[in-house]
């Protein structure tokens, strides 16, 4: 039982976000002379930004709050372990497209998932960003260097982001575990 219990919970940390989103990132921009690139990644997206510069997140798709897409204002979040969750106001560009400009913190690791349809103050509010094509998987920021030209993108790691290290076993040595 512990075992299936074990496979369950593994099974879930795999799976896309439990509640359809229809709000896609769509586009990020630099603002200033900061570096981008992406969308990458086969299952969460991630948009690579450096440190410090300010971006211009495009949000499209957004039919399931905000009236369909037409308020004026969409409430947004993006989450970072290391730096706290930032609360943003996102301006209506079009039906359904909202656009918002975020400032990466200067000593930024890891990535920034992303929330729309939030309330400020409510960490447990809102709604996955999903991906640019519309697949029911998250997208982040990423944050990352870049080498001469904005090229070669390297994802920059924190404290909060450090992979964890797993021992090789076999699987009778595995099952032992959960009888």
């Amino acid at each position: 039982m512990r075992y299936l219990n074990c496979v369950l919970l593994l099974s879930m940390a795999t799976l896309p976000v439990a509640v359809h989103a229809t709000g896609q990132l769509t586009n990020v921009s630099a603002v200033g002379a900061g570096c981008v690139s992406g969308p990458t990644g086969p299952v969460v997206q991630a948009w690579d930004v450096e440190q410090g510069e300010t971006y211009k997140l495009t949000i499209s798709n957004v039919t399931d709050c905000a009236n369909g897409g037409t308020d004026a204002t969409l409430n947004m979040r993006i989450n970072s372990t290391d730096h706290g969750n930032t609360d943003l106001v996102a301006t209506n560009v079009a039906v359904g497209v909202y656009e918002v400009n975020f400032t990466l913190p200067g000593d930024a690791g890891c990535t920034f998932p992303i929330f729309y349809c939030t309330t400020p103050g409510v960490n447990s509010s809102g709604t996955f960003v999903i991906r640019d094509d519309g697949l029911n998987w998250q997208a982040h920021l990423r944050a990352a260097s870049f080498g001469p030209g904005c090229t070669n993108p390297t994802s920059i790691l924190g404290p909060g982001c450090s992979f964890v290290n797993v021992e090789g076993s076999t699987w009778g040595a595995t099952k032992q575990l959960y009888q």
